[in-house]
């Protein structure tokens, strides 16, 4: 299928998803919620009947296409009849997958809702097989003679950027017969992933915990960041911590069974396609050298010492004989504000001032109600993320907590909202859909803004601690944290490659070195420390993304220092180059389009300024703590 045109939705929609850990301490829940604080998915249809009818149309529109088979290199009109009506079908798809994707994601628990997203899977993967002729018939096509069409009409434009690419990618598109047999096992090959998240969020259950005081709670994952954020006591956040983990400890059979048979698909689709690995055939469709992902795996373990730095700061300041896993969110002082979601949502809007009146009136307007489901609720995913749906408007999860670590979540999805706006508004739908390698650049760039914002405007030494740690925290789980994911999830993939063992002693193993890596002696091992793997959605869902966020983080970096930094030419220049990044959705290879707004991620500088940037952040949470007496 042609990039971006022939991939169908459900294969291509950009699910830009937070992996920040969220810190509740707020009774709310989204049934107590009002109406404007859920989502409102009467934008995309107002009903079932109307996603059905869709459904009807899109097969309709399958059939025009399919007329078209034999024929498409016979004329430039034909090639074109076949973009656009691709197009009209991507157009629909998007919206007949996010319809039941996002009601599924409020409540997982809905078997009608899990119906329909299973039918719509099962329609997508049907429609691949009828159209998988396509584009090994293009390119049956001479690349000069669709070069001399684009050229002599100009309603090929849009599809340019595609078209061409689609020809550089041409070793790996099967004759029409190999891509029809591999279009029957795509639905397959997505069963591991939907049997994680059947696991993992519909059928987990947490145990209560009886703590100090005589309370009893039930451990869910906004009540066990509760506990290790808030509880002064150390024994209690263990046995938060234990509860927590070991659901997945106790299935660690299970979810490594899971994973190595998510890998062993994904390379035997690799291999099929002639991919030297399955890393390659992940980078290769954005044309990133893989160096880009070495190079950051081996810049990040080799510059730990900042982090560990930061951790020895943190026990000495508690005061701990040993630092354990669950001493790592326990707040540095007794700050603990809460921030109401409408503060939230005066402070975001305030902080994002800088990009100018149009960016701050497009973040008012995704504040209205409808576009963002705000609090926990029971089925719903924990986890936070924006979804564009092209034609109506973005949709933001949420499990608001009132804690400042979610004010700055809140700030990391408006940013990727923002970012699919602008897109969408100044990109023609063929290359609206900006990729997933600068996907994270608008999110951690609001952040900083955030950051910079409350800064200025707080003189309480308190509160500054806070920030300045919420700072670090975002830092080391957006850059060193992912850094530690990416080389995981490399390891245990080239453990695959290689035909050797993966199992839940191997995944342990691979974890265990990696923590030594990253912490050294600074963090004292559990029997769960090493279970992280079973935790994160993206190994099994995602392919090779989180890498994306340290990537992403270092390039928001470096381009939040152009925009404040220097002459206010220079600053203007900064700021007009990254709104462009943020209207250039998919017309160009992510590299470049980085390039274009002052980041070269191909070179470690970008990465070792974030280094450079969690070494500062310490001397001045340092200098905090000091002024109270702290250290």
């Amino acid at each position: 299928m042609i990039k971006k045109m022939l991939t169908l939705c459900c294969a291509g929609i950009m699910i830009c998803a937070s992996s920040k850990i969220t810190y509740s301490q707020d009774s709310m829940t989204r049934d107590k919620a009002s109406s404007d604080l859920k989502w409102d998915l009467s934008a995309i249809y107002p009903s079932w009947n109307e996603w059905k009818s869709d459904k009807d149309k899109v097969s309709e529109l399958t059939e025009k296409l399919i007329f078209y088979q034999g024929k498409i290199g016979q004329s430039s009109d034909n090639l074109l009849n076949v973009l656009k009506i691709n197009e009209e079908i991507s157009k629909i798809a998007e919206k007949l997958y996010c319809y039941p994707y996002l009601a599924r994601s409020v409540d997982s628990r809905n078997q009608e809702i899990n119906g329909h997203f299973q039918e719509i899977m099962a329609y997508f993967s049907g429609m691949g097989t009828k159209l998988s002729w396509i584009t090994p018939e293009m390119l049956e096509i001479p690349q000069q003679t669709t070069e001399k069409w684009m050229n002599d009409n100009p309603a090929f434009e849009p599809y340019r950027f595609s078209l061409t690419d689609m020809y550089r990618q041409q070793k790996h598109v099967l004759d029409k017969d190999k891509e029809k047999l591999l279009s029957y096992f795509s639905l397959i090959q997505g069963a591991p992933g939907n049997i994680y998240t059947e696991l993992a969020t519909s059928d987990i259950k947490f145990p209560d915990v009886t703590f100090s005081d005589g309370k009893t709670i039930n451990m869910t994952q906004s009540n066990y960041t509760n506990v290790v954020t808030y509880n002064k006591n150390q024994d209690d956040r263990r046995k938060a911590y234990e509860a927590y983990y070991s659901p997945y400890k106790n299935y660690e059979n299970t979810y490594a069974a899971i994973l190595n048979s998510t890998y062993q698909g994904d390379w035997a689709g690799a291999q099929a396609r002639n991919y030297p690995s399955f890393l390659n055939s992940c980078l290769y469709a954005n044309d990133i050298p893989e160096s880009v992902y070495t190079t950051l795996i081996k810049t990040a373990k080799e510059n730990t010492e900042p982090l560990r730095r930061y951790l020895r700061l943190r026990k000495q300041v508690l005061g701990l004989q040993t630092y354990y896993p669950y001493d790592g969110s326990i707040s540095l002082t007794d700050f603990n504000k809460k921030y109401p979601y409408d503060e939230a949502r005066k402070l975001v809007l305030e902080a994002v001032a800088p990009l100018g009146k149009e960016y701050q009136g497009k973040v008012a307007k995704a504040l209205e109600k409808g576009w963002i489901d705000v609090y926990e609720g029971q089925g719903k995913e924990s986890n936070a993320y924006s979804l564009n749906v092209y034609g109506a408007h973005p949709y933001i999860l949420l499990t608001y907590d009132q804690t400042m670590n979610y004010v700055f979540t809140l700030a990391h999805e408006l940013g990727h909202s923002m970012h699919s706006i602008y897109s969408s508004e100044n990109q023609p739908y063929s290359n609206h859909q900006y990729t997933s390698f600068v996907a994270e650049v608008a999110s951690n760039f609001n952040e900083e803004l955030l950051l910079d914002y409350m800064l200025k405007n707080s003189k309480d030494h308190q509160e500054r601690i806070a920030l300045l740690n919420q700072a670090i925290t975002n830092l080391v789980g957006s850059f060193y944290r992912q850094s530690q994911f990416a080389d995981f999830e490399y390891q245990a993939r080239t453990k695959v490659e290689n035909g050797e063992a993966v199992n839940a002693s191997t995944l342990k193993q691979i974890a265990d070195d990696l923590n030594k890596t990253y912490n050294g002696n600074e963090v004292a091992p559990t029997e769960y420390s090493n279970n992280y793997w079973a935790m994160v959605m993206h190994f099994y869902q995602l392919k090779y993304y989180v890498y994306q966020y340290a990537t992403s983080f270092a390039a928001a970096s470096d381009i939040f220092q152009k925009i404040t930094s220097g002459s206010a030419k220079d600053r203007e220049k900064a700021l007009n180059n990254y709104l462009t990044l943020l209207k250039s959705g998919g017309n160009d290879y992510p590299i470049e389009q980085l390039k274009k707004a002052g980041v070269d991620m191909t070179q470690p500088e970008p990465l070792l300024s974030v280094v450079k940037r969690l070494d500062y952040l310490v001397t001045e949470l340092e200098k905090e703590l000091k002024a109270i007496g702290k250290i």
